[in-house]
């Protein structure tokens, strides 16, 4: 009985200290990802052939030689377009309903990408999907949740400046905490992106053989 009033206590202070913003930035990726699935789940079957095809050309191209300053464009952009956009958007009282949208639309993407692979590659993609998309999924998310929380709280105080017109609204301050997550969460993503460039290629080979 005491373990149990224990793990319950446990659970309770751990679910006060997620703020309720990244909750229910949460809650609009979740829904993004149901909508991407119910949209993949119409056609992603008859991709098998074209997304081998798609994975086997792209590693041909890494594993060549170095990635080309293309392929570390498009990889930086992937990586770091959510995070700088909410990020970003909190100094904005349009932030109130962006961020929210930037946060469906990764969710959307994300769900897209997984369900197409899973579908069109079938039993022999069951281990590249952890490769795929475990390493974004792990450095993204969290950047983009732990950002946006932030940002939402801050833009939300610039609207309601803008509607009160000054009146009843506690100005909005941006402290070292706030530039400091920003500065963490670039350096992840920067970490992720080199992985990414550098090593999934090549795990991603071995599976393919």
């Amino acid at each position: 009985m005491k373990q149990r009033r224990t793990a319950a206590r446990l659970r309770c202070v751990s679910l006060r200290k997620i703020p309720l913003s990244m909750l229910a930035l949460a809650a609009f990726f979740l829904l993004g990802a149901v909508l991407g699935g119910m949209v993949a789940a119409r056609g992603a079957s008859a991709m098998g052939g074209e997304l081998r095809r798609y994975l086997e050309g792209y590693l041909a191209l890494r594993i060549e030689g170095a990635p080309s300053s293309a392929a570390v464009w498009q990889t930086m952009v992937c990586f770091f377009r959510a995070s700088v956009a909410v990020f970003l958007l909190g100094f904005a009282s349009v932030g109130v309903a962006l961020i929210p949208a930037v946060c469906a639309a990764q969710g959307f993407l994300y769900a897209y990408s997984l369900l197409c692979f899973a579908s069109g590659l079938g039993q022999d993609g069951f281990f590249l999907l952890p490769v795929l998309f475990a390493l974004r999924l792990m450095l993204v998310l969290p950047c983009t949740l732990l950002l946006g929380s932030a940002a939402w709280e801050t833009s939300r105080g610039l609207a309601a400046l803008s509607v009160g017109g000054g009146k009843r609204a506690k100005g909005v301050t941006y402290g070292k905490r706030y530039w400091s997550r920003f500065g963490i969460a670039c350096v992840c993503l920067f970490f992720g992106a080199a992985l990414e460039l550098w090593f999934i290629p090549r795990i991603l080979s071995l599976l393919l053989r």
